[in-house]
Formats: structure tokens, sequence, C-alpha cells
């Protein structure tokens, strides 16, 4: 194969809204005539942004799953694709939605409208990862500039540092457009959240359902939110409301960035792309206006990514098929393996070592203790630093199955080797190189081949954009 084209779809179901992007994807196989095969996307082309539709709801904590599956089956429709046709795909469900009782039984039955889909219920770490690459604030930072991408939804906002194109830090606050919802009249209370209260609070305004709010309180409360957001950027000393709308855990107190990007539903009011911010009759169009006059932009260090309210699923997912190198290392391990999500972790010289106990065990705690942990590794180590490393990776990944190791340098036989004399006798686990993943890629693993020698490796990647952000 020198080129194929595939159907992709992306549906993204948020807090505020539910998202779908049909894309055609082209995979090319980069390699020469005479070498291992790479398969890459090397074009991505949106054939169909579907109209942007509010999540709907049975209650408070449950999602409506058959009304859902009715309005993407129309998106389907209304571009004139089967789902029969779609090879690639992503459903993702983000934000206040994720909390939903029902959450991960949703994603699980929608998958089945296509074929192999990367389904996912995200967290706010790995949320917050996803739509800065998205974004394009990854990318951006590729350039030696710290970047930090702000995303800003309809119930939470997922913050991301990255440098040198990876993320170095992330946060979550209970902070988003649809915390406070309005009747029609775009005044009258018709609910909102706690953290919302907390704001009000903050502010010295009531908030009473039925009763009519003004629009001089509810900019009030849009600009505590901004002031909020400069908080956790380090641009404003932190307040006890910071540490109150915290999720999980916030970005580092001594955060600095050199550029930020906004993303999610309220950054089209950011930026002020919105046509249609009004209808949904909540806080974002306010929030969006406030983040505007902030210090963020006072200090000339906003740009505008490529891509903001689909920043998280555009393009969807995409195959990318690797083979191993031929130096792997395996033991116990029942292969195959399917859709394991990949970690992260920083190991290019012999400095990383003291760090990759710690970088691994946040690894499996931003996915719930369940991945495959991807490492570039170092050129020709030494054996002392394979012994180290190994002492480290051994620790930190016992508790957790299945024990899976992927390193771009050739070195999975030597780290292998020392990995089984640090583990109790009879643990399973793979350790295998030659490949190259980035964060959110999910990995199919195949049985050997070639006597043992070699593993296939299908890559499910996220299609991000590849358009860095512009001034």
């Amino acid at each position: 194969m020198r080129e194929e084209q595939l159907l992709s779809v992306g549906i993204d179901i948020g807090t505020s809204t539910t998202q779908c992007v049909f894309s055609l994807l082209t995979l090319s196989n980069t390699a020469s005539s005479f070498s291992v095969p790479r398969i890459r996307i090397t074009d991505k082309k949106v054939l169909y942004r579907a109209p942007t539709v509010l999540t709907p709801l049975l209650s408070g904590d449950t999602i409506d799953a058959t009304t859902l599956e009715g309005m993407i089956r129309r998106d389907y429709e209304a571009v004139g694709i089967s789902p029969a046709d779609i090879r690639l795909g992503a459903v993702i469900i983000t934000g206040e939605t994720a909390r939903k009782a029902n959450a991960k039984a949703v994603t699980q039955a929608l998958s089945a409208l296509a074929g192999d889909f990367v389904v996912a219920t995200a967290g706010p770490s790995l949320e917050s990862i996803l739509a800065g690459r998205g974004s394009g604030a990854a990318e951006a930072s590729e350039k030696g500039r710290r970047v930090l991408n702000l995303d800003i939804g309809g119930g939470t906002t997922n913050m991301a540092l990255f440098a040198g194109g990876n993320p170095i830090a992330d946060g979550c606050l209970d902070l988003g457009g649809r915390l406070l919802r309005f009747q029609p009249d775009r005044e009258t209370v018709l609910s909102f959240s706690p953290a919302m209260e907390r704001v009000a609070q903050d502010v010295g305004i009531v908030l009473r359902v039925g009763e009519k709010l003004s629009h001089e309180a509810q900019d009030r409360l849009a600009e505590r939110m901004a002031q909020v957001l400069e908080e956790a950027a380090g641009l404003r000393e932190r307040t006890a409301l910071h540490d109150a709308l915290t999720v999980e855990h916030a970005l580092p107190a001594d955060i600095k960035a050199d550029l930020f990007t906004f993303s999610g539903g309220v950054a089209d009011c950011v930026y002020g792309l919105s046509q249609n911010s009004a209808d949904f009759c909540d806080l974002g169009e306010a929030l969006g206006r406030a983040v505007a006059r902030s210090r963020f932009f006072a200090e000339q260090r906003v740009i505008r990514p490529a891509e903001t309210s689909h920043a998280t699923v555009i393009g969807a997912g995409a195959y990318s098929v690797a083979v191993s190198g031929s130096t792997i290392q395996y033991r116990g391990m029942r292969l195959p393996l399917a859709s394991l999500p990949v970690g992260n972790v920083s190991f290019i010289s012999e400095a990383d070592i003291a760090r990759l106990g710690d970088a691994i065990r946040d690894q499996y705690r931003i996915f719930d203790g369940e991945c495959a942990l991807y490492m570039q590794g170092i050129p020709a180590p030494s054996w002392a630093a394979v012994s180290a490393a190994a002492r480290e990776i051994a620790q930190a990944m016992l508790p957790y199955e299945p024990k899976v190791l992927i390193l771009r340098e050739d070195m999975a036989k030597a780290l292998g080797q020392a990995l089984s004399r640090e583990w109790p006798e009879g643990t399973a686990f793979l350790c295998l190189d030659g490949i190259e993943l980035m964060y959110g890629d999910t990995v199919d693993i195949g049985a050997p081949l070639g006597g043992g020698r070699v593993v296939p490796v299908i890559v499910k990647t996220f299609a991000f954009s590849q358009d860095a952000g512009r001034e």
C-alpha cells in the first residue's frame, strides 16, 4: 500500500454541547520500497462539521443516551455517510458530562455507530492534554516557548502547559460557561451549580432560581471567573476561591508561561468568533468577553490557536501501523492486547533516571491505573544506566497490570532483561522498542511474529491539527 483514504468521525460529548466532525484521512507508506513499511497520516480534510447541539440529559446526573444517539445518526444522514462507511473515529466524553452516572455506558454504546473507535471518558488531566494538542498549543511550544492552553467548556476549564511539544503540567478548575443557565429571556435564572454559587458568594451576589439577574451582575460574575483563570495562570495572586474551584489538582503555584491559547466552547466568545453564543442561554458569552478584557490579553501574550471549540476530537482517531524493533523482551504476557492508552514518560538521558518513578506513577494516575508507558530511551546506554533505570521502573510499575513498556530507542532487550531480575519470578511484562508514539495514542499489540522477534503494533492516534497558533 502506498496510499489509502479513510473516512473518520469524531464525537465529543461535553458538558454543554455535543459535537460531531467527519474527516477524510490519507494514510501513506512513507518508507522506501526496500524498507519495512511506515504508515502515517499524511493529510487530513474536514468534510463536515455538524451543528453543535446541547447535550441531552434525562436528569441532572444521567445522559439521555437514546436522544443522543438519534442526534448523531441525523448527523450521519446530513452528510450522506453510513456508519458502515466509517473506518476510524473517536468518542470522547468530557467535562462535567464525564461525571454523569451512565457516562461510560454511553460512550461504549455510541462506539457501535462505526468501526474501530477510540473510546474514552476523559478525566481532567487527559482532557487538558488532548485539548492542548488539538488546539495547536503543543506544536506552538516546539519553537522554544512555554505555551499554556486553557480549554474553557461548559462545566470545567482544563489547562495544560507545554514545552518542546510535550505536556509538563496540567490542572483543572470547576469553572465554565454553563454553570449558570438562564431562561430564554437571558435574565431569569434557570439553574446554577455549587461552584457558581461559590463565585456569586465571593462577589456578594445572591442567586435564586426563578429570579432575574441583571446583565451588570452577570458581568461581575464573569469578571471574577476570569480573575480566577488569571490566578491559575500565575498572572494574579491566588485566592481561596481558586483553591475551592480546583478539581483534583491545580497548576503549579510557580507556573510561568510565555504564551497563552484558549480552546473549548467559550474560546469562540473569547476571540469574538461565536455566531450563536446567546442561543445557549448561559454565562459563556459574558465569560468570553471578560477573558478578552483580562490580563491575558493586556500583556499581549495570547495567540489564537488553529482549533477552538473542536480542539479535543477534530480529525477523530486514525490508525498508524508499526512494527517493533527486533530486540523485544517479554515474559508470560497474553497477547494480543487491545486499546491500551499510552502514557508518556520523559527518559532521554541518564539525568532522567532519578525522576522515572514519580513520572510513571503520575501517568498511571492520569489513566486510572491502566496504560502502556512510552519512553524515548537513551541511544547506546551503559549497563549501569540500564540497571538503574530498571530499578526505578520496576518499583513504580509493580502494582499495575498489564506491564507494557514501549521505547523508541533500541534498548528493549537490555532493559527487559534488567526488569526481569527486578520483578518477582513469573511477573508478566512486555518491553518493546522501535515505535514512536505521541500523548493520547491508544495501541493494539498483536502476537509476536518472525519467530518472536518482532511485534505488530496498531497505533490509534488522534489526528490533531498540524497548524500552529498564529499571532
